[in-house]
C-alpha cells in the first residue's frame, strides 16, 4: 500500500492583510477591542479599582499620515506568553465559553480593517517593563513567517498596569469616516446600547475621546404596575429565571456534551469543561410604542448580540414546515407599532463570529425561545384551533395583559382623554435617557394614562341653590333666623355673633406661596408639559397646570383666566383655572388658551412683538400630541372606537349568535367573511366565528348599528355602553337612550365605511362623536 505523503498548507503571510476585507462596521470594530479589555474586568473578578476602557478616534483636525486609533484599560495587563496567544490569527487565550472574545480572529479582522499597523501595549502591576508587540502587516505580507517584533520598554511606575492597542497608518475610508463627529456620536450611542448592561449593572466605565458612553437604559413601566384579565393579576414586567443541568463545553468546537462526556460528542477532542447553564432577565412594558424601537434584547456576558430582536413575536411550528406567523404587534392598525422590549442573558448559546446573532439551529437556542415564548400560538384561540395546549409563557401573559393599544389604565397607554400620546410619551422617553429628574420614574406617564380615563375639562356649572328663582339662598323664615342676627358664614364674622379680632393682620401671601398654592390645588395637564423650542424665540420647559378652586391673579394682582410664570429658566409654568366663565360657560379650549399666554410670553421675552401671535401659537401647537383635525387622524380614531366597539360586542353576541346573524344582508355577510379571510389569515374556519359569535368583529359598520338598535338591552347597562336601559319602562324615554348612542355611532360609521369629503366643522363634528362614544364605552371594554 502506498505510504500516505503530505502538503504544506500553511497559509501566506499577506492574509492577515486580505483579513481586513471581511465586512466589519465601524464601531463592530471597536467592540471587538473592548470585548478583550471587559473580559479581562470580568475574569479579575472586582480586583481593579474602577474598569475603565477609554477609546480615542483622530479629531476632524488631524492628519491621516499621523492620525491614530487607540484603545485603552486600566484591566491587570498580559505576560509576553499571553499577548502572543491573544494576537494570534486563529488562537486566543479565550475560550470558546465564558468571554466576550470568541477568537483571536475578531481582534485580526477589526484591527486590519482599521488600519495598517498595529501596537499592542500591556504590562503587569509588578513587572518592570511595558511589553511593546507591533504588528506591520505590509512587512508581515512580505515574510515567508508570522512573525511580529516586541521590544520591552521599561516602566517609571512598577504600579503600572493594564493594556493599550494602537491603529495607525489609517485606511483612507477608515479615517474619513471615523474623524467626523456625526459618525463619533453614532458610534459613542451604539457602544453605550451595547454594553448597556456592564456600563449600568457592571459599574464598568467606557469613554470614547473623554466623553463618557452613557448605558441607553430601558424604558418599562415600573414591575408594580398592573392590569388584569380574566381574573389574572399581570404585571408589566415578567422575570425569567431558568437553571439548567450542567453540561461539558467543548474548548475546541463549541459543542454542548453531556455532563458525563469524556469526548466530545461532536469532533471527538477531550477538551471539556463542565459548565453551568443559565437562561435568566425578564421581559416588559415600555413606556411607548414605536414602530422599530422595540422588541427583545439578547445576551452572552454581558454585551448584547442580537438587539432589539423580533423573532419571538413570530410564531413557527415544531416542525418548520409552514411559514412563521407574526402575532404581535397586530392591532395597532396600518402602521404597526410594538412596546414589549426586555433582556434575556443567554451565555451558553454560541454566537457567530460577528457576534451579529446567536446559532439559530442549536438546540441551545431553541431552548431559549421556549423559556421566553413557549411553543404555542400567543393567541389561544389560535392554539386551541391546533389543538395545541394554552400559552402560559412570560410573553404570552404580555400579550394577553397589553397586546392592544387603547389609552388609559386598561392598558397602560398615555393619554389627554380624547387620544393616545403616542409622540409624546416617545419624546419623555428622549428626556429619560437624557437624564430628566422627572422622567427617570414611570409617574409622569402613569398619570397621562390616569388623565385620559379622569380627563380635565371646565369645573361644571355651579348648582342654581335659589329656593325660588330671583330670591336667592337667604329666603327665611323670620322665625328661622339665627341667634345674632347673621346667616353663620356670612361675610364680617367668625363665628356668630363674633367680630374677628382688630388687630390681627393675615401675612401677605409671597408670589411663591401663591404660585405653590395653585399646584397643591391642580393636576398636571400632562399632554402639554414638556421642552417646547422656537428658532427665534428660544426654549421653554413648559409644565402645564388644571387648578381648581383657586381664582388666578397676575404679578399686579389682576384677575385672569391663564397666568404664566418662569421661576427658573428656562422652565416655564403656565395656569389655567378651569372654573373661569371663559371655559365653564363660553366653551373656550383651555389648551389653545394656555399656549396663547406661553406664545405671549416668549414674544415679550425674545423682544419680536412684531412676530404675529397667532403664528407662534401655530408652531407651538406643531410640538404637541394635540389630533390634528384632518379627514386621515379623524378616520383612524373613528376606525379603532369601532374595533373597541365590536370586540366588546363579541362575548354578548356569543349568548345567542344565530338571532344576530341573521339581522345581517346578504352583502353584510360577504363583507364580512371576506374581511374575516384578510385579517383572521384563515386561522380557524369562518362557520366556527360565525357560531362563536367572533362573526360580529368583521362586519360593516353599519350592521353593527342595526343589531345595536335591534336589541339595544343586550349591550348597554355596562356590558359594552355604560347608558342605563332596562330601568327605564317608558317606550319614549327607551328611544331617546337608544338615539343618543346611535348618533354618534352613526357618525363613525360614515367616516369607516364611505371616506366622504368632510369640511372643518364636519370633521370637528365627528371629532366629538368620537369623545362621546369613548366616553360611553363601559369600563370593561
Amino acid at each position: 500500500m502506498t505510504e500516505s505523503q503530505y502538503i504544506n498548507v500553511t497559509p501566506h503571510p499577506r492574509i492577515l492583510g486580505v483579513l481586513g476585507d471581511i465586512e466589519f462596521s465601524h464601531w463592530q470594530c471597536l467592540a471587538e477591542l473592548i470585548d478583550n479589555s471587559f473580559d479581562e474586568f470580568q475574569a479579575a473578578g472586582g480586583t481593579v479599582d474602577r474598569p475603565s476602557v477609554a477609546v480615542s478616534l483622530p479629531p476632524a483636525n488631524s492628519q491621516r499620515a499621523t492620525a491614530e486609533i487607540k484603545v485603552q484599560d486600566n484591566g491587570r495587563g498580559m505576560s509576553l506568553e499571553a499577548v502572543t496567544n491573544a494576537i494570534s490569527a486563529g488562537w486566543t487565550s479565550n475560550g470558546r465559553h465564558g468571554s466576550l472574545g470568541l477568537f483571536g480572529m475578531g481582534f485580526n479582522i477589526s484591527t486590519a480593517r482599521l488600519g495598517r499597523r498595529t501596537t499592542v501595549r500591556t504590562s503587569r502591576a509588578g513587572d518592570p517593563d511595558w511589553i511593546e508587540v507591533t504588528l506591520d502587516l505590509a512587512r508581515i505580507a512580505n515574510s515567508s513567517k508570522y512573525q511580529a517584533p516586541y521590544r520591552l520598554v521599561p516602566k517609571a511606575n512598577h504600579d503600572e498596569h493594564g493594556t493599550t492597542v494602537t491603529i495607525s497608518e489609517l485606511k483612507q475610508e477608515q479615517y474619513a469616516t471615523l474623524c467626523r463627529p456625526q459618525t463619533q456620536t453614532v458610534i459613542r450611542e451604539k457602544l453605550g446600547d451595547v454594553y448597556s448592561y456592564l456600563l449600568a449593572e457592571k459599574g464598568f466605565l467606557l469613554t470614547l475621546n473623554g466623553k463618557k458612553v452613557r448605558p441607553r437604559l430601558p424604558c418599562v413601566w415600573d414591575e408594580k404596575r398592573t392590569v388584569t384579565r380574566q381574573g389574572v393579576e399581570i404585571h408589566a414586567v415578567q422575570r425569567i429565571d431558568r437553571t439548567l443541568s450542567p453540561k461539558k463545553a467543548c474548548m475546541a468546537c463549541g459543542h454542548w456534551s453531556t455532563a458525563d462526556a469524556e469526548h466530545c460528542e461532536e469532533c471527538g477532542q477531550g477538551r471539556l469543561e463542565l459548565r453551568e447553564r443559565k437562561i435568566w432577565g425578564w421581559i416588559g412594558i415600555q413606556r411607548y410604542l414605536h414602530r422599530t424601537d422595540y422588541g427583545l434584547d439578547f445576551l452572552r456576558n454581558g454585551r448584547k448580540i442580537m438587539l432589539k430582536d423580533k423573532r419571538v413575536f413570530y410564531w413557527e411550528d415544531e416542525d418548520g414546515i409552514a411559514e412563521a406567523e407574526l402575532e404581535y404587534p397586530i392591532d395597532s392598525g396600518a402602521v404597526q407599532m410594538g412596546r414589549i422590549v426586555g433582556e434575556i442573558h443567554c451565555d451558553h448559546v454560541t454566537p457567530n463570529y460577528q457576534k451579529t446573532a446567536f446559532e439559530f439551529e442549536t438546540a441551545e437556542w431553541r431552548q431559549v425561545l421556549r423559556e421566553v415564548r413557549g411553543t404555542s400560538p400567543l393567541r389561544p384561540k389560535i392554539a386551541k384551533s391546533l389543538g395545541l395546549p394554552e400559552n402560559r409563557s412570560p410573553l404570552a401573559l404580555l400579550y394577553a395583559g397589553f397586546r392592544r393599544q387603547d389609552p388609559g389604565l386598561n392598558y397602560l397607554i398615555p393619554g389627554d382623554g380624547r387620544n393616545a400620546l403616542h409622540e409624546t410619551a416617545a419624546k419623555w422617553a428622549g428626556l429619560m435617557r437624557m437624564g430628566g429628574y422627572e422622567y427617570q420614574t414611570d409617574e409622569v406617564w402613569y398619570r397621562a394614562a390616569y388623565q385620559h380615563d379622569n380627563p380635565i375639562v371646565a369645573d361644571p356649572q355651579p348648582e342654581n341653590d335659589d329656593i325660588l328663582p330671583g330670591f336667592g339662598a337667604g329666603l327665611l323664615d323670620p322665625d328661622d333666623e339665627p341667634e345674632g342676627g347673621t346667616v353663620p358664614g356670612a361675610a364680617g364674622t367668625t363665628t356668630a355673633g363674633q367680630e374677628p379680632p382688630e388687630d390681627e393682620v393675615a401675612p401677605a401671601e409671597t408670589l411663591d406661596q401663591r404660585l405653590q398654592r395653585y399646584r397643591d390645588n391642580a393636576d398636571p395637564i400632562v399632554d402639554l408639559t414638556g421642552p417646547y423650542y422656537l428658532e427665534e424665540l428660544g426654549r421653554v420647559d413648559l409644565t402645564a397646570w388644571a387648578v381648581r378652586g383657586q381664582g388666578l391673579v397676575t404679578k399686579d394682582e389682576r384677575p385672569a383666566p391663564v397666568i404664566v410664570s418662569m421661576v427658573r429658566a428656562p422652565h416655564l409654568d403656565v395656569f389655567v383655572d378651569t372654573g373661569h366663565s371663559l371655559f365653564r360657560e363660553h366653551g373656550a379650549d383651555m389648551r389653545d388658551l394656555a399656549l396663547v399666554e406661553v406664545a405671549e410670553f416668549m414674544r415679550v421675552r425674545a423682544n419680536i412683538v412684531s412676530m404675529p401671535l397667532s403664528e407662534i401659537v401655530a408652531q407651538l401647537k406643531s410640538h404637541t400630541s394635540s389630533p390634528r383635525l384632518t379627514p386621515a387622524a379623524t378616520a383612524e380614531e373613528s376606525e379603532r372606537l369601532l374595533e373597541q366597539v365590536r370586540m366588546a360586542m363579541v362575548a354578548p353576541v356569543s349568548a345567542n349568535p344565530a338571532v344576530h346573524w341573521l339581522l345581517l344582508t346578504k352583502d353584510e355577510r360577504a363583507d364580512a367573511e371576506r374581511r374575516f379571510a384578510v385579517e383572521a389569515g384563515g386561522a380557524s374556519p369562518w362557520n366556527d366565528a360565525i357560531s362563536s359569535g367572533e362573526f360580529i368583529r368583521y362586519v360593516p359598520a353599519s350592521a353593527v348599528i342595526r343589531i345595536i338598535q335591534d336589541s339595544p338591552e343586550t349591550f348597554l347597562d355596562g356590558c359594552v355602553f355604560k347608558r342605563g336601559y332596562i330601568a327605564l319602562s317608558d317606550p319614549g324615554a327607551r328611544a331617546l337612550v337608544v338615539e343618543r348612542l346611535i348618533n354618534p355611532l352613526g357618525d363613525l360609521a360614515l367616516l369607516e365605511q364611505h371616506r366622504p369629503r368632510l369640511d372643518v366643522e364636519e370633521l370637528a363634528r365627528i371629532r366629538i362623536s368620537c369623545r362621546l362614544i369613548a366616553r360611553d364605552l363601559a369600563d370593561n371594554t
